[in-house]
């Protein structure tokens, strides 16, 4: 009986998260939709990640960007001094926005934009990068490293 109880209760609490969740709209675009948190391209088969992007090992392991339908964005694999991180999609200008936690030198590191693919402009103060990505955009550069588009990352250990 208990157990029960217990359960119905513990489903509607779940059903009332999501409600919430489905009510807030991350507050990508301008337009006050969830339109910001679309990204064009594949859909992910994680229904909680819009988008990953890959830096497959090399000299250096790899390193995965994973963003998130709620906004947020996580580094895994390396770069773990961007988190937390938040993201934005504005489809009428293909701009593709990273804001990153807080680095001195993330300006810095991004001063040669053309040496970063897809990267339109740093807003240095906003601690946010701007990239331009399209249905057919395949990679974009961050911090010296090329992240490849819809490239499976693989599991998270721990």
């Amino acid at each position: 009986m208990h157990m029960t109880f217990i359960a119905r209760a513990g489903a509607l609490a779940c059903a009332l998260a999501l409600a919430g969740c489905a009510g807030m709209g991350g507050g990508g675009s301008n337009r006050g939709d969830k339109a910001g948190m679309q990204m064009p391209g594949k859909t992910s088969a994680d229904a909680a990640v819009a988008a990953t992007w890959y830096n497959p090992p090399s000299e250096f392991p790899g390193i995965c960007l994973t963003q998130f339908k709620d906004g947020s964005l996580r580094f895994d694999g390396g770069f773990a001094f961007y988190n937390p991180g938040r993201w934005s999609y504005d489809a009428a200008t293909a701009e593709l926005r990273l804001q990153l936690a807080p680095t001195p030198s993330l300006e810095l590191s991004h001063a040669q934009i053309v040496q970063h693919m897809n990267l339109l402009r740093i807003e240095a103060d906003k601690n946010t990068l701007v990239y331009g990505v399209k249905a057919g955009t395949t990679a974009i550069g961050l911090g010296g490293f090329v992240f490849y588009r819809d490239t499976p990352c693989p599991a998270r250990r721990g």
